[in-house]
């Protein structure tokens, strides 16, 4: 791995990197120093010697209001292999979105069961050049740095050997990208998640395995390369730890659950099995159960802040059908009956969604209450403000594909609408049929940014059978928004994946998100934190609480605009 340390004698040491500095993006951006108040945490009283800076740009206006969402087919199809259709080739792959060529625009990766998996390298006004980077059956893909050269990598997950690593040098191109093999990052992995544990500035994983798949191929023998495995970087290489013996993982998250500046794992389950939550402790990960209510098959989870109280909420997607009425009733019939015959090892444990909300005494499970329970067969939710209001919206993937449970229907396909939800003030999740997100395309996997730098956030969806889609935002009379990256320069993670970011209007109010680039179902967005800001004056204030505990804080922050707020290592004082 291509990077040293260098010596402090008051924390861990960070990561230097010994190549050269990024390049700018191609359009313009100012540069200035924001004020910038820096405090020592993980229990040193030492003050922080350095700066934090800022790139700014401000957002273009929207040329499109139709009013809606408006969808766009891309040149990508993911399929499984033959006429029929498993389980296993159903429930489709992932797609993962960030800066590739750090041009400024996001591009997209889509994986494939057969086939291709694609790049689409953002061009601008929604313009995507296709490229093909694989040909075979992938399930997982992310984007991150992982070698801390500042060059965005590529990894992809087959659920039954171990992930396949591109490592990029920032070309616009896949030639770009050196396939290579990780020494030590061996597990049959369908589920990864990307972190920085400790914040001692490298970026680690946690991979989890889908064992329902490969003991149909059986693979019976898998020694200890399943279950849940944290994969720590160290300077000597990955320092492994099994912390399961086996699963049934369809997404796992590693972020920061209880809001300690510590990142925890959260390995949500399928097939009755139940999901699992571990702390980050100096003594190592502890096993919590912090949910009276869990999903019985959990699909996909999600972390934001659906109250505006800074505390990171929960939301989990199951199967639960949208009506009882008799012709859904009859769409899920062999449903019912394998969920009749399948084991209820616990009461926690419902076939529904779970939106847990935070507070001071642990989490409330809101989901029922607010409506979002019940969306079909679900894949992909995730939080984000689609109107800008300054609330965080969900938005459900929905679908399925399989021979012999859905033989009675046309195709052997489940076909229901997507779902969005509108966030009424923390209170309300209120059904949005008028932004057009009803799409039927059988997603799978899911992201969101702004694709077209409008200031607004367009989505992303890998569909099963039909060309996965981009529904540009075209709602009108929406409020502004601010978006923030974070560069820290000096490590191995520069995009300071695992940070908290809260943005702070005049009246006080804290909206917060976290620096996640694996979110839902086998998927990942931006290493960005989108606040929609409604029609609030600015400026505003950033806090961020950086992965090492450090938290900055910088003022005179614009209404539209995108801003890059860049930290020095510094120094620790005595």
């Amino acid at each position: 791995m291509r990077w040293t340390r260098t010596a402090s004698s008051n924390q861990r040491c960070p990561l230097q990197r010994v190549t050269s500095r990024r390049s700018i993006p191609h359009r313009s951006l100012s540069v200035f120093v924001l004020l910038a108040v820096l405090c020592a945490a993980c229990g040193s009283e030492s003050a922080y010697v350095g700066t934090v800076s800022a790139k700014t740009e401000q957002l273009v206006a929207a040329l499109g209001c139709s009013g809606n969402f408006v969808p766009h087919d891309l040149e990508h199809e993911t399929r499984g292999p033959g006429a029929g259709q498993t389980m296993f080739d159903g429930t489709g792959s992932g797609v993962a979105v960030a800066d590739l060529d750090r041009d400024g625009l996001d591009d997209i990766v889509l994986p494939s069961l057969l086939g291709e998996t694609s790049v689409l390298w953002n061009e601008g006004d929604l313009v995507f050049r296709r490229e093909a980077l694989i040909k075979g059956r992938f399930r997982q893909v992310s984007i991150v740095d992982i070698d801390g050269d500042t060059h965005r990598d590529i990894v992809l997950t087959t659920g039954v050997g171990r992930p396949v690593v591109f490592i990029g040098d920032g070309l616009s191109t896949v030639d770009g990208f050196d396939r290579i093999e990780l020494a030590g990052f061996d597990m049959l992995a369908y589920s990864l998640a990307w972190g920085d544990i400790g914040g001692d500035g490298d970026i680690d994983a946690v991979g989890a395995s889908y064992n329902a798949e490969l003991t149909s191929l059986r693979r019976l023998n898998l020694g200890d390369k399943d279950g849940t495995i944290v994969f720590e970087n160290t300077e000597d290489g990955y320092q492994i730890e099994r912390l399961a013996e086996d699963g049934q993982s369809l997404v796992v998250l590693l972020t920061d659950l209880n809001d300690d500046g510590r990142a925890d794992i959260y390995v949500g389950n399928d097939l009755a099995t139940p999901d699992r939550i571990w702390h980050g402790l100096d003594a190592g990960w502890t096993e919590v159960a912090p949910f009276s209510t869990t999903t019985f098959s959990t699909m996909s989870v999600d972390v934001g802040d659906v109250d505006n109280d800074g505390d990171m909420d929960v939301f989990a997607t199951d199967m639960h059908p949208m009506s009882n009425d008799a012709a859904t009733r009859d769409s899920y019939i062999e449903v019912e009956r394998d969920m009749a015959a399948a084991p209820r090892v616990d009461d926690v444990q419902q076939p529904q969604n779970v939106l847990q909300v935070a507070g001071g005494d642990g989490y409330i499970e809101t989901a029922t209450e607010l409506g979002v329970h019940a969306t079909g067969w679900s894949w992909s939710g995730l939080f984000g403000d689609l109107d800008n209001d300054g609330w965080q919206d969900i938005y459900v993937a929905n679908g399925m594909v399989a021979d012999v449970l859905f033989s009675h229907l046309p195709n052997n396909t489940l076909v229901e609408p997507n779902q969005a939800f509108r966030n009424v003030e923390g209170s309300q999740m209120v059904p949005a049929p008028e932004w057009g997100l009803a799409d039927t395309a059988g997603g799978r996997g899911m992201a969101m940014a702004d694709f077209d730098r409008d200031g607004d956030l367009d989505i992303v969806v890998n569909n099963v059978n039909d060309p996965a889609r981009i529904h540009e935002n075209q709602l009108c009379d929406v409020g502004d928004a601010v978006e923030v990256s974070l560069e820290w320069t000096a490590t191995a993670n520069i995009d300071a994946i695992g940070s908290k970011v809260t943005l702070i209007t005049a009246d006080g109010t804290r909206l917060s998100r976290s620096i996640d680039v694996s979110r839902g179902y086998l998927s990942g967005g931006p290493p960005t934190a989108f606040f929609g800001v409604g029609h609030a004056p600015g400026p505003f204030e950033v806090e961020v609480r950086w992965p090492d505990g450090w938290v900055s804080r910088a003022a005179h922050v614009e209404p539209g605009s995108a801003v890059e707020l860049r930290r020095d290592s510094g120094t620790l004082a005595p």
